[in-house]
């Protein structure tokens, strides 16, 4: 007796079904996957930016008679004349607190850090001069009577703006901590209580 195998499979309206499914699926899912990629990638760069400054602080504290400057560099060897923090840093023993790695000072290069990825901005509010932070050999950022300031923000964005930057605070005594939003309006508060801003 002849038997006829049936084959078993999908129809052109299931097959059409599941891929319909499917493809609603993936477009819940893809916004806040990207989100969670975005908001990952803040908290590790703004964990990068508080460990770059407490690094910079100690370091200034193991050298008493010395000054540590940490400043944007885009070539990673010397400090650039801009504010664009994103584009790199670069951490050095500045013996004359001039701002330029003179080897035949002393100078040394102690750390340097490549650009932030994401299109992300970093930026430095409070401080006499944006484009750069140093400390003495006691930790403390250089006052502002010597052409720095005590205190100041980095803000670091996004595209999705200030509500959800990330905020790093450097006090009068060299310890960083994370800004907050202490008036309520769902922005981040600087050092001196203002909200932050985005360029």
């Amino acid at each position: 007796m002849l038997t006829v195998k049936k084959n078993a499979g999908f129809t052109v309206i299931e097959l059409l079904t599941a891929l319909f499914v499917l493809a609603v699926a993936v477009s819940l899912a893809v916004p806040s996957f990207r989100q969670m990629i975005q908001n990952n990638r803040m908290a590790s760069q703004i964990n990068l930016v508080t460990s770059l400054v407490s690094f910079a602080r100690s370091e200034a504290a193991k050298r008493p008679n010395v000054v540590i400057t940490t400043c944007p560099s885009a070539d990673l060897a010397t400090c650039a004349a801009s504010a664009n923090w994103e584009q790199g840093w670069v951490i050095f023993v500045d013996i004359d607190g001039d701002r330029v790695v003179d080897a035949g000072d002393g100078d040394a290069v102690l750390y340097t850090a490549g650009p932030i990825s994401g299109g992300n901005t970093l930026r430095v509010s409070g401080l006499t001069n944006t484009n750069y932070v140093q400390f003495f050999g006691n930790g403390e950022p250089v006052p502002p009577s010597l052409g720095a300031g005590a205190s100041g923000t980095f803000t670091l964005c996004d595209s999705r703006g200030a509500e959800v930057s990330r905020n790093v605070v450097v006090m009068e005594s060299g310890q960083t901590r994370l800004a907050r939003d202490t008036n309520g309006d769902g922005i981040p508060n600087n050092h001196a209580g203002n909200n932050v801003s985005c360029p």
